[in-house]
């Protein structure tokens, strides 16, 4: 079974999701004055910049894994 790690666009999907639902609540509302705006910014866009730069792929590769996968290619 794969992780969601294994998945890179995974995040970026995420992360367009969050966006959407942040314009669609906007949109759902009517706001429409200069502050709601910002607000929107900042709830459409902080967020998945902060998950996006947090998300940890996992543990580098060990030698020993990097030495495994040249010698299966040969």
């Amino acid at each position: 079974m794969m992780s969601l790690t294994a998945y890179p666009p995974t995040r970026w999907s995420l992360s367009v999701l969050w966006a959407a639902g942040a314009l669609l609540i906007f949109f759902a509302i009517g706001a429409s004055s200069l502050v709601s705006l910002m607000m929107l910014m900042v709830a459409a866009v902080i967020p998945p910049v902060v998950f996006l730069s947090l998300w940890n792929d996992g543990p580098p590769p060990t030698i020993a894994e990097i030495i495994r996968a040249t010698e299966d290619r040969r």
